[in-house]
């Protein structure tokens, strides 16, 4: 190819491209892009706004702005990866494009520090100190705060799930002023019988610096051959020097002595049985030599015969309802009556004796009866007496009727209202809760100067006044 038809090519192939640049420069397109990143971080539960895209329709020299599409959200209440697209339409076209967004937690936990002089033991372990670490997504992470010492600082750190550290740094000093700390295992008062053998459950200790295991010293006075107090002593010397000694009290008793009832007498009365707890009860009593007095009911026929063992270990049956149904016994004299008399008999089965001992179904000053037949309670203790019986009501109440299920609540509920004459405990030997608590009632009265004594026709009736 000669040199002139060369030049014709050239400029035939640049005025095409001439042209087609002239073509692209001239030609219209939808341009849509992205304000700001593609990619982004908020931090969570912080406001996100978005930076949204420039759309628009023309080329180089003139670009006419139109309308775009949003679909997506941002929940910045939840961690998590989110995207957000924009697409336009325009003469049947389409374009999109994208932006992620990380919602994240970049806020570092607070730790607050409130020890204000810093010491470690002398063989270089931390000890116990006050502080509080929060997140604003994990919530309480005291737990999580690590102490260490690193060279002549005292380092605490705390490290939320998403990786943020807070750590502070105090000087300290190298020294023990704190004692041991000694607690007893069990009772700080034991009470034994004569006789037994007693065991002492020991102490646990506890020091902020050292290990005192096996370095506790105790002494003992205690003689389980005769009555008094005797008293069990514990003491225990960190190496720095610091003391700390404990004491356990002993009270050596006698079983509980029959006696004529005069003043401190305590009067156990149980109502509603027998039941499922009863044998356990009867069991207590025996261990005590303590005789109480059992108004029962035919309410659980499978325990009958445990009335049976109550009259033949001494204690006082008597009668407070067959039924224990207050619609039925409430509603005449001759029902209230009718029920007694059935109780009667079946006491009597049991035993080969009857009984003149009563105590009403919610005792005397009951309101409920007002229900079925007002002033009946009146005529009943009117006539009761006049029958030959004598009714029974209570000064001390172990609230297990529902004022608690507690078992510690039952104790002192009676324990602290022992009357210095006579004391009539209501309890209810078909709750759990309330048998478990007369091991720990009879040592109490026992260690206290009172006797316990079963009911009969001539001891306090405890009357309450009648409502109805």
């Amino acid at each position: 190819m000669n040199k002139k038809k060369l030049i014709i090519l050239a400029i035939i192939l640049g005025s095409i491209l001439v042209i087609c640049a002239l073509i692209l420069v001239f030609k219209k397109e939808i341009k849509l892009e992205l304000i700001g990143k593609a990619n982004i971080s908020v931090n969570i539960n912080e406001k996100y706004k978005d930076a949204k895209v420039k759309a628009c329709y023309g080329n180089i020299f003139s670009c006419k702005k139109i309308d775009y599409s949003t679909f997506g959200n941002v929940d910045t209440t939840k961690l998590g990866t989110y995207k957000i697209r924009y697409k336009v339409t325009h003469n049947k076209k389409s374009k999109t494009v994208s932006r992620i967004v990380k919602v994240v937690d970049k806020k570092n936990p607070t730790l607050t520090i409130n020890t204000k002089d810093f010491t470690i033991c002398p063989n270089g372990k931390t000890k116990n100190y006050d502080y509080k670490a929060e997140d604003n997504l994990d919530g309480d992470l005291t737990e999580k705060v690590e102490v260490k010492v690193e060279y002549d600082k005292l380092v605490f750190t705390v490290q939320d799930s998403a990786k943020n550290v807070t750590k502070k740094t105090f000087s300290y000093k190298k020294e023990d002023n704190e004692a041991p700390q000694i607690a007893l295992n069990g009772n700080k008062t034991k009470y034994v019988l004569v006789g037994e053998s007693f065991s002492d459950e020991g102490v646990n200790v506890t020091d902020d610096c050292d290990d005192l295991s096996g370095k506790v010293k105790t002494s003992s006075s205690v003689d389980t051959s005769k009555p008094g107090t005797y008293y069990v002593n514990y003491e225990v010397t960190d190496e720095a020097g610091n003391n700390a000694k404990e004491t356990r009290t002993v009270i050596v008793y006698n079983k509980n002595v029959d006696v004529t009832p005069s003043e401190k007498t305590i009067y156990l009365t149980f109502d509603d049985g027998p039941g499922p707890y009863t044998a356990q009860l009867l069991d207590i009593l025996k261990k005590y030599n303590v005789k109480a007095t059992f108004f029962v009911t035919n309410q659980y026929p499978a325990y009958e015969s445990l009335i049976t063992r109550e009259a033949e270990e001494g204690h006082s049956v008597a009668i407070h309802t067959y039924t224990h149904n207050y619609s039925y016994v409430y509603s005449s004299v001759e029902n209230y009556f009718a029920d007694l008399n059935n109780m009667q008999e079946k006491i009597k089965k049991l035993t080969g004796k009857e009984t003149r001992l009563v105590r009403f179904p919610g005792g005397s000053s009951n309101t409920i009866s007002r229900r079925y037949s007002p002033g009946i309670m009146t005529t009943l203790a009117n006539e009761l007496e006049a029958r030959g019986y004598k009714y029974f009501d209570w000064n001390v109440v172990s609230g297990d009727a529902g004022e608690t299920t507690s078992t510690s609540k039952v104790i002192a509920n009676v324990t602290s209202n022992l009357r210095s004459s006579y004391t009539n405990v209501l309890q209810h030997d078909v709750k759990a809760f309330s048998v478990n608590a007369v091991e720990s009632i009879i040592q109490y009265g026992l260690t206290h100067g009172y006797h316990f004594a079963p009911l009969d026709v001539t001891s306090p009736g405890a009357h309450q006044k009648i409502n109805n």
